[in-house]
């Protein structure tokens, strides 16, 4: 079935396609009946503006894409809900592909929505190569949210993953913990691990580099760092037979999948502040917002769970 054209309105409201247009501009030229008139005939049809055909004339669609390396990553849904805010508030239309997992799914994703000519893109954690990215900012405006890139032209909003494993060591010596240990077996492995040394030489502790779980020396408490690793972390201590948080507690760097729904505590930026800012500066960039690629880190946050508690030797 046919799409109502502009033409199927006219003769529905009795008057010229030109005044139609008009009207679908949103002309202040049309007086009111004529204008009601028209409105009512497009409604009665179910004719729709053709969005990409307007703005491709007009050279802006008013429409972004946003890619999702992964739309099961439980991440992404309110990472999503803060891009998809900003984007409403500043009036433009977003238009979403995954990658389904794959960077071979998510770089024909890519492809495919560079071919609409959309006004811009932002990739939410992609995994496709950095030059593969630095190619489609060569032809439109592009943003990343969740990955930092050394690029010229393209803007970033990340977390600081140093700053909330400091956090994270902080919290549990605040509550009385002196034995804390560390666990990553995700990137950025070597920056991290500085980063919890310092922090437990700033609470005057020493960095546990064993973990003997049934152990006089054992642990009292955990910081895994990674969205799978927090998650790993709780089930090899429940497994091994221990209490969480009555024989060791845990935080969780990064957002756990199911780490509300288990009461893990976590420290992490607030996904949902990553994706708007990620797609405010999208949209500035879009505007006319020239210069080198901006690096905006959202500060972590610490959401108190079930998984500590003070330490009571």
């Amino acid at each position: 079935m046919a799409h109502p054209t502009l033409e199927d309105v006219a003769a529905r409201a009795g008057v010229s396609r030109a005044l139609v247009s008009l009207v679908m501009r949103g002309s202040p030229k049309v007086g009111k009946e004529r204008r009601e008139a028209v409105l009512k005939a497009a409604d009665e049809l179910g004719y729709r503006p053709n969005v990409m055909a307007r703005g491709l004339a007009a050279g802006r669609t008013g429409m972004v894409g946003v890619l999702a390396a992964d739309l099961h990553d439980p991440l992404f849904a309110a990472l999503h809900d803060g891009l998809a805010d900003e984007a409403a508030r500043r009036g433009v239309r977003v238009l979403l592909a995954g990658g389904g997992g794959r960077p071979a799914r998510e770089r024909a994703a890519l492809g495919e929505l560079l071919d609409l000519r959309l006004d811009g893109l932002l990739l939410a954690g992609p995994r496709i190569a950095a030059a593969e990215i630095e190619r489609a900012a060569a032809g439109c405006p592009v943003a990343v949210a969740g990955r930092s890139l050394r690029s010229a032209r393209v803007d970033c909003a990340t977390g600081d993953d140093a700053e909330a494993t400091r956090l994270a060591v902080t919290h549990l010596a605040g509550l009385g913990h002196r034995r804390i240990a560390f666990l990553n077996a995700g990137p950025g492995r070597s920056r991290l691990e500085k980063a919890y040394e310092a922090a437990i030489a700033a609470a005057g502790l020493t960095p546990v580099r064993d973990v003997p779980w049934r152990s006089d020396g054992a642990p009292t408490s955990v910081v895994a760092v990674g969205d799978a690793t927090g998650t790993s972390a709780l089930i090899t201590l429940l497994r091994a037979g221990l209490d969480v948080p009555g024989d060791v507690s845990l935080v969780a760097v990064g957002e756990a999948p199911g780490a509300e729904a288990g009461g893990v505590t976590t420290v992490a930026a607030p996904a949902a502040e990553l994706g708007a800012r990620a797609m405010a500066a999208l949209l500035d960039r879009i505007g006319g917002g020239t210069g080198e690629g901006r690096r905006i880190t959202v500060p972590p946050v610490l959401t108190g769970r079930a998984t500590t508690r003070a330490f009571t030797p």
